[in-house]
């Protein structure tokens, strides 16, 4: 079951019969998850395109990304580097992805097969955690239902944890915003849905590890995340957003 944002556009995007895939994948101190992470990418599409674009980290990252992909460098936030590392790509499709998340062939057959349709742009899916209780779940299913809603409402918002766009759209608005600590992921939805249509995914479900949880609790990553919602919301600029490494 798909939902879309609402709206005609008078721009489409057609892809080609055998789409080139680039997955981009930004680090900084991830060698706990990210062989686990480019590993599973590297087993669900074996032809992709997969970059690591770094930020400086101090542990074994690099070395471990190296095994499974080209990793790239340089200094910035979230946004730069994966604006970085969509400039060094060559795909036709452009599948950004956290290091503590992993990717399923079932995400990649949805989001390409709506991604056939020249008229919309980006596609993603829930994002629930991975091992979590029934308690964190509701919390995780909760956020979720906020993005559904953005799309019930024609304000569509997709998470940067694992979505994919469609390379021209993203590079004709600029790709993400690299001032931005907080939500740049729901910003660049906002703006490349002026292009075309973005896809929720409702039944497509993609896990991430759920470090936030435990360094912060659920009553602090509702608080957390909360604030950051607002701050969004609310056009009020979140000045300092912890990341949180393990």
């Amino acid at each position: 079951m798909k939902d879309s944002s609402q709206g005609g556009h008078d721009e489409v995007y057609p892809l080609p019969q055998h789409p080139k895939i680039s997955i981009i994948v930004p680090t900084l101190n991830e060698a706990k998850f990210i062989e686990g992470t480019l590993e599973t990418a590297r087993r669900v599409l074996p032809d992709a395109e997969i970059i690591v674009s770094d930020g400086g980290s101090t542990d074994r990252t690099v070395e471990i990304a190296r095994k499974y992909a080209r990793v790239i460098s340089g200094k910035g936030k979230v946004g730069a580097a994966r604006n970085r590392g969509a400039r060094e790509s060559s795909g036709d499709v452009l599948i950004f992805l956290d290091a503590d998340t992993q990717i399923n062939g079932l995400f990649v057959k949805e989001a390409l097969e709506v991604l056939k349709d020249p008229e919309v742009v980006g596609a993603g899916g829930l994002i629930m955690p991975m091992g979590a209780n029934l308690i964190e779940e509701l919390f995780f299913y909760f956020f979720n239902l906020l993005i559904i809603i953005s799309f019930m409402i024609g304000k569509p918002n997709l998470a940067g944890t694992c979505v994919a766009y469609k390379r021209k759209p993203f590079f004709e608005i600029n790709g993400f915003d690299e001032s931005m600590v907080a939500s740049e992921d729901f910003d660049l939805c906002k703006r490349i849905s002026k292009k075309g249509r973005a896809v929720f995914l409702k039944g497509i479900v993609v896990r991430t590890s759920r470090r936030r949880l435990r360094k912060k609790g659920l009553g602090g990553l509702i608080l957390d995340w909360g604030r950051v919602t607002y701050n969004y919301f609310f056009g009020k600029k979140t000045e300092y957003y912890e990341a949180v490494r393990e």
